[in-house]
């Protein structure tokens, strides 16, 4: 995968040894990514000592031709992200599966859901909302883990 930051990763690094809170949008959305990025914005300002707990919130982009590393800095310029929050696009061959993975379906972009997907520790999905959840609710099960 593709990071804002230009390097490339691993999924699976990524999450393994933090709590992560992870949902998919592309940065060219203007209907529901602006809300899951407003709800992650909030998040981070509930979770306060997000560092301490290890815990990580993760946009992942389902657009690997127009999500690039510039694009995916901008999201995160546009909702003030802050350490703890980043964005990364798969590399096309492995759109397929992060869309399994994570509650996507027929294709990529028509089908970017809007639910926030909670992985342990362990890299294992815990969790997963019905729909845009509140970021109040999301705080709380974070803290949980």
């Amino acid at each position: 995968m593709r990071c804002a930051d230009g390097t490339t990763a691993n999924l699976a690094a990524v999450v393994h040894g933090r709590v992560t809170a992870l949902h998919l949008m592309f940065t060219g959305c203007s209907s529901v990514c602006p809300i899951q990025g407003a709800i992650f914005e909030r998040l981070q300002s509930l979770l306060t000592d997000q560092r301490e707990r290890g815990i990580q919130l993760l946009s992942v982009a389902v657009d690997p031709v127009g999500d690039t590393p510039a694009a995916l800095r901008g999201w995160l310029q546009r909702f003030d992200a802050r350490e703890g929050w980043s964005a990364m696009v798969p590399n096309a061959q492995d759109l397929d599966l992060v869309l399994n993975l994570f509650g996507a379906g027929r294709n990529a972009i028509a089908n970017h859901s809007t639910q926030v997907n909670i992985i342990d520790r362990r890299g294992e999905l815990i969790w997963r909302s019905q729909s845009l959840p509140s970021a109040d609710s999301i705080a709380a099960i974070l803290r949980k883990v």
